[in-house]
């Protein structure tokens, strides 16, 4: 997913994650398994862009703007300290979404939460990987590449497919507690 966010853009890739997360949580209104399904399938998607583009937008323009490299550490050391008490708050504020709108009210604040953080994303200028607008390579050449070099290495067809089972048993236990 690097080399797609790389190529594309980092700003649109954080874009895309939340137009991706308000779909998603529309999405958990339907009874429809086949609704649901696909809601779950964007869900790995979005989570992937999550994992990628933001770190990196922030790293390339943290770069770009030359601010000394001792303050990275600082900022991710207090995103960490920032993201436990957010899913503290997150976990509350769902439950009296909840509490008020039934099983669905986390779902609805997630949707307003999420255009929040889209119109912020919006204001973000862009920026693409050491290849710049458009990339060195072909993401399908990006993906030989990456195939290529998993399938050589059984350590990282190891790490791959442990990674692939427990994302898998995670998103089974997701899409089996959640009301319908």
């Amino acid at each position: 997913m690097g080399g797609v966010v790389d190529t594309y853009g980092r700003r649109l890739s954080c874009v895309v994650y939340c137009v991706l997360e308000i779909v998603i949580n529309v999405m958990e209104h339907s009874t429809d398994f086949k609704v649901l399904l696909a809601g779950r399938v964007l869900g790995g998607v979005s989570t992937n862009l999550l994992f990628s583009a933001f770190e990196s937008w922030m790293n390339s323009e943290h770069k770009k703007r030359g601010f000394p490299s001792s303050w990275q550490a600082e900022v991710y050391a207090a995103s960490s300290v920032a993201n436990g008490c957010t899913a503290v708050a997150a976990g509350v504020l769902a439950q009296k979404l909840e509490d008020y709108m039934g099983h669905i009210g986390p779902f609805k604040g997630a949707v307003a939460l999420t255009v929040v953080a889209l119109g912020l994303v919006l204001r973000w200028p862009e920026n693409y990987g050491s290849g710049g607008e458009g990339g060195d390579d072909s993401v399908l050449e990006q993906l030989k590449q990456g195939w290529r070099a998993v399938s050589r290495s059984p350590s990282l067809m190891k790490v791959g497919a442990v990674q692939s089972f427990s994302e898998g048993a995670m998103y089974t236990f997701v899409f089996m507690g959640v009301p319908t």
